[in-house]
């Protein structure tokens, strides 16, 4: 074993902000071999269950603890029997996960040949889709948060983003940088028990004394809060320390029953010392803590990690009842929602316990996904005619049954006059929405009076502060054996290939890896929806980059901000959303105003 211990710190800042483990604690020792990529041997393997472990939501490191959890050494001592051994380090004191011993960094040189051929096996191997198609599943196995390396980040909790680009203070071009869940900190995951994990067990220690802290479901009060009292621990503890004027360490102890108790009292509130409804829902109406709607109801992908049963209520019961149908959405779950849940496990082949756990929630997302859109329907807002060219064409020659050169020459406009004869469609030979939706069989036979073919109307600039990397070639069409510019701007914001501005097969297994992320036709062509899609997943805030934000403000573009600042996202524009607003300013060395305009909207996302 080659361990190190990392320095100490007390900067705790954003996870895309971490610090670079040092060099020269941590540089690989002459005489240590990295596994060339010729003789590089295959991931490590081993006999796991079917079912897969649970992806939990982001589980942020906040606390100052000595010593290092189980789970990130067993596995780097894993990788380090598996690929020779590297010099690693765990924990670095109130530095995030690292601060919590729950955080790996494991040491290899991404500027060598060798070097980026190992990280990028380990590092895919973790995130990729296993034989079944479950993004990350290797990752889930061992209770990985996420992942970053050689600027590039992946998140076991989002991986819908896939490797996206990574800008903190390190690069981490020398060290795999991986941060586990609690649960991966102590080995409660298949990989390490044989059994896949299907609720989140810990929430971890409280104290240095090293004890994880088993994980409760806290009943939902009407107010939207959870019913918490002494020994219950969390974010929405320190919340309500924060209003109490006590230290915000997350732990329900008698000081904060203490407190609470005298608050209660002050405020005219039954004294319970609990955080109950009638303290939440003080609280709320005095301003001291953000409105949350109980009622509402969410995805059911928001709910996969919570479990309910009979007794439970809250929005992840609306969620619940809506799903199965023929419920009152009420929020309680009572006999007549664990009748359906049973029925409904036992016709999906779960175990009717009539308890909703991960496996019933992915039952019914999957029961309940809407049907894949038309193959044709990325192309329904193009005006396609002679001279045309592309993917788009090749599509359309295929649903003519012609030959499929994506060339629009005059065999194609005439199988297009002949089609639009037969459906009624003014024969113009030009396919625009009409045309379109006939081919996905959405269009009438009704005759339509004879137009003149349609031009389409230019594109409004994109102001340059609004802009991205990917605005002047969303409207170049990219493809096997292109070149240039636009391909190394494409490849740069895939992520994980070379950019080396040559659209071969690893671009396009790239560009086929976004497209099935997105729902969209895998064809490993980049048109315009590669493109916005690309752009979305590089930039997650891009849509409201033009939009200006300040207390009093509301709807979309506040949830949006609240969760890139993990706030709770009620979508009011409160002093609390101000408060992380300027905090997250000043961090960019911007102005402290707490509006959020577009330099600033651009300096969150940088910090997500």
């Amino acid at each position: 074993m080659t361990r190190a211990t990392l320095l100490p710190t007390s900067t705790r800042g954003p996870v895309r902000a971490l610090g670079a483990v040092s060099v020269s604690l941590l540089s690989i020792p002459m005489g240590i071999s990295i596994a060339s990529a010729a003789t590089l041997p295959p991931p490590p393997t081993k006999p796991l269950p079917a079912e897969l472990d649970i992806a939990p939501k982001y589980q942020e490191g906040y606390r100052c603890l000595d010593g290092n959890r189980p789970g990130p050494v067993a596995f780097a001592e894993l990788l380090n029997a598996h690929y020779g051994k590297h010099v690693y380090g765990v924990n670095r004191r109130c530095a995030l996960e690292h601060g919590e011993g729950r955080a790996l960094d494991w040491m290899v040189n991404a500027n060598t040949a060798a070097g980026l051929e190992l990280g990028n096996a380990i590092t895919r191997w973790l995130s990729n889709p296993d034989s079944e198609g479950r993004p990350g599943a290797m990752a889930r196995r061992l209770g990985i948060n996420y992942i970053i390396w050689n600027r590039q980040m992946w998140r076991a909790y989002d991986p819908g983003r896939g490797w996206a680009p990574y800008s903190g203070s390190s690069p981490h071009t020398d060290h795999i940088h991986i941060s586990f869940t609690w649960d991966g900190a102590y080995q409660q995951t298949s990989w390490w028990t044989g059994k896949a994990l299907l609720a989140v067990r810990y929430t971890g220690p409280t104290t240095n004394a090293g004890t994880p802290v088993p994980v409760t479901t806290p009943v939902l009060t009407a107010s939207g809060y959870p019913l918490l009292k002494r020994g219950d621990t969390g974010k929405d503890v320190m919340l309500a320390q924060g209003v109490l004027g006590l230290a915000k360490d997350g732990s329900f102890g008698p000081a904060t029953e203490t407190t609470l108790k005298s608050w209660q009292s002050r405020n005219g509130v039954a004294v319970t010392g609990q955080l109950d409804n009638a303290t939440w829902t003080k609280m709320i109406g005095l301003g001291l803590v953000p409105a949350r709607n109980a009622t509402a109801v969410g995805p059911l992908s928001a709910y996969v990690n919570t479990t309910i049963r009979k007794g439970s209520t809250g929005p992840a019961v609306s969620a619940l009842q809506k799903a199965l149908g023929g419920l009152a959405v009420d929020g309680n779950f009572g006999p007549a929602t664990e009748t359906k849940v049973k029925a409904f496990q036992s016709a999906h082949g779960i175990s009717p316990t009539g308890v909703v756990a991960t496996s019933t929630w992915n039952a019914l997302i999957e029961a309940t996904k809407p049907a894949a859109p038309h193959p044709l329907a990325q192309y329904a807002d193009l005006v396609l005619k002679r001279g045309s060219s592309g993917a788009p064409v090749v599509a359309l020659q295929k649903a003519l049954k012609i030959t499929a050169d994506g060339a629009f020459g005059p065999g194609t406009e005439s199988a297009v006059i002949a089609y639009q004869k037969s459906k009624g469609i003014n024969p113009t030979g030009v396919v625009a929405s009409a045309t379109w939706k006939a081919l996905m069989g959405q269009g009438s036979t009704t005759p339509t009076p004879p137009v003149p073919p349609p031009t389409p109307a230019p594109a409004p600039a994109t102001p340059a502060a609004l802009s991205t990397e990917f605005t002047p070639y969303k409207s170049t069409v990219l493809q096997t054996g292109s070149k240039g510019t636009a391909v190394r701007v494409l490849q740069a914001g895939l992520g994980g290939i070379a950019v080396d501005g040559s659209f071969g097969l690893a671009t396009k297994r790239a560009v086929m890896a976004l497209q099935t992320r997105w729902g969209l036709p895998a064809t490993g062509v980049a048109n315009i929806k590669v493109w916005n899609r690309l752009e979305l997943e590089v930039h997650p805030l891009v849509p409201y980059w033009g939009t200006v934000a300040k207390r009093g403000s509301s709807g979309d573009a506040v949830v949006a901000l609240q969760k890139a600042l993990r706030l709770p996202a009620d979508g009011t524009f409160g002093p609390g959303t101000e408060g992380a607003v300027k905090m997250a300013q000043q961090k960019a060395r911007l102005a402290r105003t707490g509006v959020v305009g577009t330099l600033t909207w651009k300096a969150i996302e940088k910090q997500m």
